[in-house]
């Protein structure tokens, strides 16, 4: 056992919308009364690891020493894909083994991983293991449990949003989220050029969104430090018709400001 805070902190992320995520937290609470609970997001979209991988990933860094992450968007629910808890700077992570736990962990620090024994999940509903694994696991590491006491350490599925590749005058990128205000989230962390265009259309680089006039595309660094294209008063996604996972060029033009 480790000793725990008084108030411990358990943060939920899942893909369950607004109805399922009260009992994960009924299960956490029957066994650590004091954890404070905070959402993270339940609109993650439905069976979309890397959407839920990404979210995680840039809310971590936030949060002290001590907080435990509960992350549930598990396709492979009820089959055999393991079940994990990691800690990695001195925060613990816990959720299925399909990636989504991987960019936020090592974000944090050097991960390790460990497997939940399967004999922890007999009795558990078999399309329900939010609630009756991932929860419970949750609640025992914010009461002190090591999660070596879980089972072996394993190496994880892997989940790699890669890197954006430069090339001369151009940019390939892939967009790795889209927030519910249409904003493309790239996996590149920087903007070499002033003048640059998506498509054949001028993205205006900006600090922020309101130096953009109405309507107006705009590439920026977001608070997540990721490249992101946004619309000030607009979707980015319906004006460029781009989702998650889409492949693009941003091009260098031909003038700079």
């Amino acid at each position: 056992m480790q000793n725990p805070p008084d108030r411990p902190i358990i943060t939920l992320l899942t893909d369950f919308g607004s109805l399922y995520p009260a009992q994960m937290k009924g299960a956490i609470l029957s066994r650590a009364r004091n954890a404070t609970l905070v959402d993270v997001a339940h609109d993650i979209p439905p069976q979309d690891v890397r959407a839920g991988a990404f979210a995680l990933m840039t809310t971590v860094r936030h949060f002290p020493e001590g907080t435990v992450h509960l992350a549930v968007v598990d396709p492979g629910v009820g089959t055999d894909r393991l079940g994990l808890v990691a800690k990695s700077g001195g925060q613990f992570l816990v959720g299925p083994d399909n990636g989504l736990l991987i960019p936020a962990a090592g974000s944090l620090g050097s991960p390790a991983f460990w497997m939940i024994d399967p004999d922890f999940a007999k009795g558990a509903s078999p399309t329900f293991h939010g609630r009756d694994v991932f929860a419970p696991a949750a609640a025992m590491l914010a009461l002190g449990v090591m999660p070596e006491s879980f089972g072996p350490r394993v190496v994880p599925k892997n989940l790699d949003f890669g890197r954006a590749e430069r090339f001369d005058g151009r940019i390939e990128a892939e967009v790795i989220y889209v927030d519910r205000f249409g904003n493309l989230i790239l996996n590149a962390d920087d903007i070499p050029w002033n003048d640059v265009r998506l498509s054949g259309r001028r993205l205006k680089r900006v600090k922020t969104y309101a130096e953009a006039g109405g309507v107006e595309p705009l590439i920026t660094i977001g608070s997540h430090e990721f490249a992101e294209i946004a619309v000030n008063g607009g979707s980015a996604k319906d004006i460029f018709g781009l989702s998650s996972g889409d492949r693009i060029t941003l091009e260098r033009g031909n003038c700079s400001e």
